[in-house]
């Protein structure tokens, strides 16, 4: 009787031991198996969202900056000579459009550097003024060119600065040294890939 006793004491306690390290290992494979599908997670969530790095932002915020026109704009300062900026006369034809260089040549005629006699003035005025007034705010005595010319000398020119003040509509500031500098409002046209200039007053900085 004492030896049935503690067979069924034994019994019980092997099948107590044995349920308890089956509980063990479903534990463990469950344990398991959440570890498992969280590093799937964690992987597929790198592929599909990569790292942001200081270098893509800036990459990023350095392409929303970049504005054709501007860039436009600074690309007729560069020089053929090595100096650091210049702007060739010869080339204001080839970037304004055709009807702002003739308002700048008009302009010349009456308040630059004009052949006109004290009877015929009168008579191209009005006829400028015909012409024009519908078009683009008449000068006076403001600088008629691009940019200011600073006597003539344009190639060598210390500093070129650019800004944005709309959608192609720009100031530009040139510093021809020696005391003169110049502010110019400038609107730009697209030319197919391109810009022309159909705008452009100037005014000299005091210093």
């Amino acid at each position: 009787m004492m030896l049935v006793v503690s067979m069924n004491k034994l019994a019980v306690k092997n099948i107590y031991l044995l349920f308890t390290l089956i509980i063990m290992i479903v534990c463990s494979c469950n344990q398991a198996n959440n570890n498992d599908k969280k590093t799937l997670i964690k992987q597929k969530n790198s592929v599909e969202k990569p790292a942001t790095t200081n270098q893509n932002l800036n990459t990023k915020r350095s392409t929303e900056e970049i504005d054709d026109g501007e860039q436009w704009l600074k690309n007729l300062f560069k020089c053929k000579n090595g100096n650091k900026y210049c702007f060739y006369l010869a080339t204001e034809d080839e970037v304004c459009t055709k009807r702002f260089y003739q308002f700048m040549i008009d302009s010349e005629e009456l308040f630059g550097a004009s052949n006109l006699t004290e009877e015929e003035y009168p008579n191209a005025v009005k006829k400028y003024k015909e012409k024009w007034e519908k078009i683009y705010p008449l000068r006076t005595e403001t600088e008629p060119w691009l940019f200011g010319r600073g006597q003539d000398d344009m190639e060598n020119i210390i500093d070129v600065k650019v800004s944005k003040i709309s959608d192609l509509n720009y100031f530009v500031i040139v510093d021809f040294g020696e005391d003169m500098k110049t502010k110019s409002k400038v609107t730009l046209v697209k030319n197919q890939d391109d810009f022309k200039i159909d705008y452009s007053e100037t005014v000299f900085l005091n210093q």
